[in-house]
């Protein structure tokens, strides 16, 4: 049976945002909000570990569910009987893993099979009976450019990205009517990616449809601020960019491998 990849429509889940406070509490320390963010969130405390988290869950369960060898399948989420368990990919300051723990959902308030009962370490109660535990969240890694390459040419789907509403919108206002703009947003990549030759450590991955992609500042308006991210798909002895990303949602892709330490991503956060 497939499993909802929704986690609120998998499971019951009682003081939402004070399950998040003990997360960040739990886990290694890092910032999970924007400095400046472009739109407001309910949740003004955690709202990048909140999205990490639905980001995860979703993903953990889409391989679960594609997944028809059994014990393969636990490896990305275990459910059986009684109890419920997925790796988050965060660890605890000793470098434990954390795990979101679910049993069956005996409150009659919800019709949904499970409950969530919080995030723990190994030891927890709540994972005694589970064994082996889940492994941690992984992407798939195509067979070219395990690492970035800067040497591999960019190759930009202009016409796709200027004739889409969605990713034009996510340029600088005063540069979307500008008459040169495909020679503009042709000459910024470029540049960007002869930057990345000598400092490629500016070239961050991201996770995206459990595979990685790259991300690549593009400046538009300031030659040393980023104003947006090209996503970079690996192809045969080339990347394709086809979409352009704000910084806030490429911080947020980039985080569902790591934590981000690229200086145009880290200063988002506080």
């Amino acid at each position: 049976m497939n499993l909802m990849p929704d986690l609120f429509s998998f499971a019951f889940i009682p003081s939402w945002y004070e399950q998040l406070d003990e997360l960040a509490e739990l886990a290694i320390p890092e910032p999970w909000r924007f400095r400046n963010p472009n739109y407001y969130t309910k949740n003004q405390d955690t709202p990048i570990l909140e999205r990490y988290i639905h980001s995860i869950f979703k993903k953990q369960v889409i391989d679960y569910n594609e997944e028809r060898n059994p014990a393969k399948a636990a490896e990305y989420f275990h459910v059986e009987n009684e109890y419920a368990c997925f790796h988050t990919g965060l660890y605890t300051k000793r470098y434990k893993a954390i795990y979101g723990c679910f049993d069956r959902n005996k409150r009659q308030a919800s019709m949904l099979d499970w409950y969530f009962r919080g995030f723990s370490d190994e030891i927890s109660p709540w994972l005694k009976y589970i064994s082996p535990l889940p492994k941690k969240p992984s992407y798939y890694m195509t067979q070219y450019g395990v690492n970035y390459n800067p040497e591999w040419p960019i190759r930009v789907n202009i016409d796709h990205i200027l004739g889409d509403e969605e990713n034009l919108s996510r340029l600088p206002a005063e540069i979307r009517d500008a008459r040169n703009l495909p020679l503009l947003l042709e000459t910024a990549v470029e540049l960007a990616r002869r930057k990345a030759v000598v400092e490629p450590g500016i070239v961050v991955p991201q996770g995206y449809q459990g595979r990685v992609q790259y991300l690549l500042p593009i400046c538009l308006t300031d030659m040393e601020k980023p104003d947006l991210a090209m996503t970079l798909t690996i192809m045969d002895g080339y990347y394709l960019g086809n979409t352009c990303l704000t910084l806030e949602m490429a911080y947020l892709n980039a985080r569902l491998l790591a934590r981000p330490t690229a200086p145009w991503l880290s200063e988002l956060v506080m």
